[in-house]
């Protein structure tokens, strides 16, 4: 069988997002809250953006078809479906008798193969439109229909059809249990059945015993062992099953069913957050960059009332500079506008209203480090040196985020140095969000645009946490430094005593 892959156009696997820009994007706690206990092993991929316009078409496409909710509830339905079978297989390990063990075997080769008629059966029947999808349809319906795959659904139907007609009487005297063939006595389960039929029950559902749950005792192999010398031509045929089937599971059925959670996991951790989501258009040079009512996705996942802010840079415009009050959103904006682009290189839905986004070659930030004692030179050589290294790497397809750079450095040299960054940058040609302090930044060129994280107009102590686009209204910085002297209003008048 060819190597069909919903997940990748090429085998050809990105380099992870560094360490640092994880950290700093929030990105470990939003796929701890995306992957769970991680079951499918997708933490890794959920770290390595696509760099290729070709390949993450490949993952919109099927994103898009995913958006119908008949194509989902298919694919939902066999994941599902493979879950019991891996279920089944489990338990399988943890039995100690072969009798026992043979026949969990079956049940998940029978589990198995009814997974993979129906998805082959449902996928014919709804609208697929991505390549992907196309192709492992075809591919799935040719395994259906070879030699291998119609073997052993054959031999499985034939040999749980041949069990389930095996019967016997067990007579319990005292501490004797004795087996024997089934006589005559009525089958007194058909009128349980139709006795609690009236109630709305329904008939009965075969169910497979879960992994932990409890497990047969030493009387029940004993029975077991009687009941197979009773029927020694279908239990031989067991054991020749479980030899002949050993490995039932076909690989690339495997490979799809792993392939496919990296959608279905994102997109019930999109529905569990519950707010709005786009598919991004993909920016290209000359074409606008915008959100609308984006949000950051580590304080979605933590429950907290998210407010959105939009964003846009058009024409010769490449840099935001963000200013404003402490506690404002100014971080968190930041923080958002490079979840945005990660996940949107990853071929995946957004939270925004709609947006189009850049496909960056490489994700740069820089937010401020608490000054360590084993720093040899101070914060601000650290601070430069880590610019150095961005800047001698950045490209005009890359992103560039900075958070509060310099803000220990005195305002005149962080000013300086500051345009000097931002003058590499605007040449670079590359995007950037910066937030600052200091509003001088964000009097520049045509490149540069000015956002303003908003207070309430009749109580600038209270946040809005939303970014205007608007010019810096001067007051950032020196609100940084009444706070962080203690020239507040309100703790000036705190040190003022009243008149009595």
């Amino acid at each position: 069988m060819p190597d069909i892959s919903v997940l990748w156009s090429e085998r050809s696997t990105p380099p992870p997002v560094p360490r640092g820009v994880a950290e700093d994007l929030d990105l470990d706690r939003i796929l701890t809250a995306l992957v769970g206990a991680d079951p499918y092993a997708l933490r890794d991929w959920f770290t390595r953006p696509l760099l290729d316009p070709d390949k993450l078409r490949h993952r919109r496409e099927v994103f898009e078809n995913l958006a119908d909710d008949a194509v989902l509830a298919v694919l939902e339905e066999f994941a599902d479906r493979m879950r019991r079978v891996r279920a089944l297989r489990t338990r399988r390990e943890l039995l100690q008798h072969p009798l026992q063990r043979n026949r969990c075997h079956l049940r998940a080769a029978a589990d198995y193969v009814d997974a993979v008629t129906r998805s082959a059966e449902a996928l014919h029947a709804v609208p697929l439109s991505a390549r992907a999808l196309l192709r492992w349809r075809e591919h799935l319906i040719a395994y259906v229909a070879g030699p291998e795959f119609t073997r052993l659904a054959a031999d499985a139907r034939a040999l749980t059809r041949a069990l389930d007609q095996v019967r016997y009487d067990l007579r319990i005297v005292d501490r004797t249990v004795e087996v024997s063939p089934a006589g005559d006595a009525p089958d007194y389960s058909a009128a349980i059945t139709n006795l609690f039929a009236r109630f709305g029950s329904g008939p009965p559902r075969r169910s497979h015993p879960a992994p932990g749950s409890i497990e047969p005792n030493h009387m029940d192999e004993q029975i077991l062992e009687q009941v197979a010398a009773l029927y020694p031509a279908e239990f031989r045929h067991l054991t020749e099953f479980a030899r002949d089937h050993a490995d039932f599971l076909a690989p690339h059925l495997v490979t799809f069913d792993r392939e496919i959670q990296f959608y279905l996991h994102y997109l019930a951790f999109l529905r569990r957050l519950d707010t709005p989501t786009c598919l991004p258009a993909l920016a290209v040079r000359g074409t606008p960059v915008y959100a609308e009512d984006a949000k950051d996705l580590g304080l979605l996942v933590e429950g907290v009332a998210v407010v959105g802010n939009s964003f846009s840079l058009s024409g010769a415009e490449r840099v935001l500079v963000v200013t404003g009050p402490n506690q404002g959103g100014k971080t968190t904006f930041a923080r958002t506008f490079g979840q945005l682009a990660h996940f949107a290189a990853l071929g995946c839905p957004v939270p925004a209203r709609e947006a189009c986004l850049p496909l960056p070659d490489r994700v740069f930030t820089h937010f401020e480090r608490p000054e360590r004692p084993t720093d040899p030179d101070g914060r601000l050589a650290e601070e430069l040196g880590r610019l150095r290294d961005t800047l001698a790497a950045a490209t005009a397809d890359s992103l560039i985020i900075l958070n509060e750079s310099f803000s220990a450095t005195g305002t005149a040299d962080a000013v300086r140095i500051g345009r000097a960054v931002l003058d590499r940058i605007v040449a670079r040609g590359a995007i950037a969000v910066w937030v600052t302090f200091f509003d001088e930044l964000a009097r520049g060129g045509p490149e540069i645009v000015s956002m303003v994280a908003a207070t309430d107009p009749g109580d600038p102590a209270r946040r809005t946490y939303r970014l205007e686009r608007r010019p810096a209204d001067g007051l950032a910085h020196a609100v940084v430094l009444a706070e962080r002297f203690g020239l507040t209003a309100d703790r000036v008048a705190a040190r003022i005593p009243t008149c009595g």
